[in-house]
């Protein structure tokens, strides 16, 4: 079993506050909480090292990574001779998850676009809110898509000096 990590009663704070903000938008509360100790990690962790450092089953643990795996928000990683599994903050989150809602809305308006031709002329009502659905979708993903594209700039000019001098881990080489 791996040793999990050790935390001081701040950082085990902030730990639960992620957890907290990420439960309000649907995630489980321990699904934020692994976001909020991989934040934190300067390594990579096994599924037993994060159950161990949050006090909660292996099996949970294991439910949650897979959402966040899927959602962009932690990478997957491996070392040659080791079988175990590795998880780690992915390097890109908050592109990956403006993408993962860019694509959301993408889906919706394609549901909201298949409903209007689904409607009868008569069906007024339903067809001024269907239009009014596709026009957000497509309003809102041209904003998410430029609020993107600002973000990759600022993120390439503000930060890149400090992940070059790091390496893919959070240790300096």
């Amino acid at each position: 079993m791996d040793e999990g990590m050790d935390l001081s009663p701040a950082k085990l704070q902030f730990i639960e506050d992620v957890g907290l903000y990420f439960q309000q938008y649907g995630l489980a509360r321990i699904g934020g909480r692994v976001l909020g100790l991989l934040m934190l990690a300067e390594r990579p962790l096994t599924l037993d090292a994060m159950a161990t450092t949050l006090g909660v089953a292996r099996s949970s643990i294991s439910t949650n990574i897979r959402v966040s795996v899927r959602g962009g928000m932690v990478d997957r990683a491996s070392f040659p001779g080791d079988r175990r599994d590795y998880y780690r903050f992915a390097s890109n989150t908050w592109d990956s998850a403006t993408r993962v809602g860019i694509e959301s809305l993408l889906r919706l308006r394609r549901i909201a676009d298949r409903g209007l031709t689904a409607m009868a002329p008569v069906d007024q009502l339903a067809r001024d809110r269907l239009t009014e659905l596709a026009d957000f979708c497509e309003f809102m993903t041209a904003e998410q898509q430029a609020s993107l594209e600002r973000w990759r700039e600022r993120r390439g000019t503000t930060a890149q000096t400090a992940i070059s001098a790091l390496d893919g881990y959070g240790r300096r080489p």
